[in-house]
């Protein structure tokens, strides 16, 4: 029937166009895990989704005005070439034909005039065999390539195929369909006419059966991976991940059904469904074993022995192209397979009470019936006409199996949740205990905060005035290790302090209005030594914006942050940058580092974490500087993000809420800060007062200030300075340093009562004082506040300013 010049065409010359009606997209809602009332609630309202689907169908997809039905044929076959009259639609086993092979169909229509110049016209089929040959009035118009892989996979299927109108006439037109069927062969009745008035029909046929089975087994599918969740948290319930898996792959199994997809496809999707027909019957024999609870051993080992061959057999006889001989003879043995698991589940079925029997008992026979009909449909012994009837009947099926398993697990939920308030009672007594403990040691860092800081300020002090003052090579190399050692001490303390401290979650966070300029000048101040020393340029833009944060956690964050980026950049530049983002602020700290692998990017904020530095050089910090800024931002409810990608260098952004600036805050001229002339280490000699209780601290800041020509006179109280305060018309000193816990008066307050007379003098604090609300009330001062330990250059490029902007605490690099 077949000419042999068919089988030598182009493939992409010979394929049809098709009219893809437009279909909804699934969409998928994560609502979170709410345990088996949710499945049961799932359970009721599934039929009433079923409904609204279909109505949904009949609404959407409503049939146009077709044309001309054609139901009448003359047929012959490559077994009886003698033509014979049929009626539409044809099924060929049911007239004593082969299920495959080749056949010529030949139909006649009549028109009353000729299509209008430029009308689409199209035939619709219901089905179709997928390699077919179509001739319009003798002039072929569609012809799909055969091939030995088309062959073997040629069946019936929902066809749209564009006509030339130029090739209808007025009077009698001639159609003619030459098929080749591999299985399943027949023809149903013909659509002719407009394309415009027939695609509606086509639109509700694919929505029918194709569309429509999808969605609802998708939907079944989704409904499965809730299932796949309660099993998780409840792994012994071994009955309940056998059904959600077993749902789960019958449901994807029936959602490709309907699906139109290229011929080097079409035979992998072949071996698809035979292979999830035989792990199908495989999980529903393992299901009923543990729902019944019966041993059943020679069904096991049934299982067991035959699950293997079936599956390598499909995939071999694939191979070989010979999938279509293998089903033949696998597809029984499946059947069988599946009809103890029946009778297993249906013994459960009876032991069930009220209507939850009937259910069941009727899913079962559902479930069988689908079964059968499908194996029938597949053979071709039933009509053409007829789909598969499990994409339909599994996702009913389901519901009664998911409601009793359902039910089953809230029962054990029950228990479970009073089982589990006796062991919340347990754990609160245990985590009384353990706050109390936590308490004990936050009092404990509280006092040694201040008592550790002292002496390593002293330290850092000392051995820098020492290697200035010494010449010898020797010596000033034993001095310049002895200062990287007090620095990495500094470091290592101040990150364990301010880790340990930011673990304190029972102290509430205090957020104020907090301008953000004097944060950025500092950094200038402070992080640009240590941008200096390693070749890099310190950039900070101006912002003249207020947000709301707690100062001293957000200084934390910022100085850790600018010193983490120097820390690891070789070359380059730190750019530190505010960007208004709606009604929030985002700071932003750039360098030109290395760059964060994605792997690593939610590593580097544990503590002790250091990438590229297996020897834990103290070069690079101590690995606590980005586990404090996380901390500290959990605590001030602010986001921190990282886009980063290996050389191509970091950025760090914290998002700030902004806020309107204070009245009395606006009414005042904004301190100036630091500018990048103001870097200069070279500092002309000054009078300095200085007051510290701490005698050897108080001695290396005297003779460190000393050493660099200042003339430094030392009190140790606040009331012995006060008492020898100048009355004019004698000078003051050009500074004043004063440490914040003084025994007696305080710090702040002998600052308040020298600014409060308007001499020359420059004020500063000192302080070893973490505490956020010692912090914020040393910040809401008009001085600057050196947070301890410091080290020589910090101090020094405190008493080059000019005037007496407020400078953040200092913190070295982590």
């Amino acid at each position: 029937m077949f000419p042999r010049a068919w089988g030598r065409r182009s493939l992409l010359q010979a394929l049809p166009p098709r009219i893809t009606p437009k279909s909804g997209q699934d969409r998928s809602r994560d609502n979170g895990f709410m345990f088996p009332r949710l499945v049961l609630r799932g359970c009721q309202l599934w039929p009433s989704l079923l409904i609204l689907f279909v109505l949904f169908g009949q609404i959407s997809h409503a049939q146009g005005q077709e044309r001309l039905n054609l139901r009448q044929a003359q047929f012959s076959h490559e077994l009886a070439p003698l033509e014979q009259e049929i009626s539409l639609p044809d099924t060929w086993r049911q007239r004593g034909l082969p299920a495959r092979g080749q056949g010529r169909y030949r139909l006649h229509f009549t028109l009353d005039q000729a299509p209008p110049h430029g009308q689409a016209w199209a035939l619709r089929a219901e089905r179709l065999s997928r390699l077919h040959r179509v001739l319009l009035n003798g002039a072929v118009v569609h012809e799909q390539a055969d091939s030995e892989a088309m062959r073997l996979h040629a069946s019936p299927a929902q066809t749209w195929l564009e006509l030339p109108s130029a090739l209808l006439r007025p009077g009698p037109n001639e159609l003619v369909l030459e098929l080749y069927y591999q299985r399943r062969a027949g023809l149903s009745d013909l659509w002719i006419g407009p394309a415009a008035e027939l695609e509606p029909g086509y639109q509700w046929m694919r929505w029918r059966e194709a569309q429509l089975p999808q969605w609802i087994n998708m939907l079944a599918a989704g409904f499965s991976l809730l299932l796949l969740l309660v099993w998780m948290e409840r792994r012994h319930e071994r009955s309940l991940g056998l059904f959600a898996w077993l749902c789960l792959l019958t449901s994807l199994r029936n959602s490709v059904y309907g699906l139109s997809l290229p011929l080097a496809w079409v035979q992998a999707l072949d071996l698809f469904f035979y292979l999830a027909q035989v792990a199908s019957i495989q999980l529903l024999g393992r299901f009923a074993l543990a729902w019944s609870e019966r041993a059943l051993p020679w069904y096991r080992h049934s299982l067991r022995w035959t699950a293997w061959p079936l599956l390598l057999g499909g995939v071999l006889a694939s191979w070989l192209g010979a999938l279509e001989t293998w089903r033949s003879w696998a597809y029984p043995v499946v059947l069988l397979l599946g009809l103890p698991a029946l009778g297993l589940v249906g013994l459960r079925a009876f032991r069930v009470g009220g209507w939850r029997r009937l259910a069941l008992a009727g899913a079962m026979l559902l479930m069988m019936g689908a079964a059968v009909f499908d194996y029938l449909v597949g053979q071709g012994r039933l009509s053409v006409m007829h789909a598969y009837a499990m994409p339909w009947i599994q996702p009913l099926a389901m519901i009664a199996f998911a409601t009793l398993l359902a039910e089953r697990l809230v029962v054990a939920l029950r228990q479970s949740e009073r089982q589990q308030a006796e062991l919340e009672r347990q754990v609160a007594e245990r985590t009384a205990q353990l706050q109390a403990a936590h308490l004990a040691k936050s009092r404990l860092l509280d006092a040694a905060s201040h008592d550790l800081r002292q002496p390593v300020t002293a330290l850092g002090l000392l051995v820098g005035m020492a290697r200035l003052q010494t010449q010898e090579p020797r010596l000033r190399q034993l001095l310049d290790q002895a200062g990287e050692g007090v620095r990495g001490l500094e470091r290592l303390l101040k990150g364990l302090l301010d880790h340990s401290r930011l673990d304190q979650q029972d102290r509430p966070v205090q957020t104020t209005p907090l301008r953000l300029q004097p944060l950025l000048d500092a950094v200038l101040v402070h992080a640009g030594p240590l941008a200096r020393e390693r070749g890099l340029r310190l950039r900070v833009r101006p912002c003249a914006l207020w947000v709301r944060s707690e100062p001293l956690l957000l200084e934390q964050v910022l100085r850790n942050l600018v010193s983490n980026a120097i820390t690891h950049t070789s070359q380059g530049s730190v750019m530190v940058v505010a960007r208004r983002r709606g009604a929030q602020l985002c700071l932003q700290v750039r360098d030109s580092g290395p760059g964060i692998p994605p792997e690593a990017q939610q590593r580097i904020f544990e503590p002790f974490v250091q990438l590229g530095n297996p020897a834990r050089s103290r070069q690079h910090g101590s690995g606590l500087g980005l586990a404090i800024v996380d901390q500290a931002l959990r605590r001030l409810g602010h986001s921190l993000q990282l886009r980063s990608a290996p050389g191509r260098g970091s950025c760090f952004s914290v998002l700030l809420p902004l806020c309107e600036a204070p009245s009395e805050a606006s009414a005042a001229p904004a301190p100036s800060g630091p500018s990048e002339a103001d870097k200069s280490p070279a500092v002309a000699p000054q009078t300095i007062w200085l007051v510290e209780d701490d005698v050897e601290l108080q001695q290396a800041l005297s003779q460190q200030l000393e050493a660099w020509g200042h003339c430094v006179c030392s009190f140790d109280t606040a009331e012995a300075l006060w008492a020898q305060w100048p009355a004019p018309p004698d000078p003051a000193p050009d500074w004043v340093l004063a440490d914040h816990r003084l025994p007696g008066m305080k710090g702040e307050t002998l600052l308040q009562r020298i600014a409060s007379l308007g001499g020359p003098s420059r004020l500063a604090l000192m302080t070893a004082d973490l505490d956020p609300a010692s912090g914020a009330i040393l910040r809401s001062a008009a001085w600057p506040t050196l947070q301890k330990p410091f080290s020589p250059q910090v101090l020094q490029a405190l008493l080059s300013q000019t005037t007496t902007a407020p400078v953040l605490p200092t913190k070295p690099a982590t």
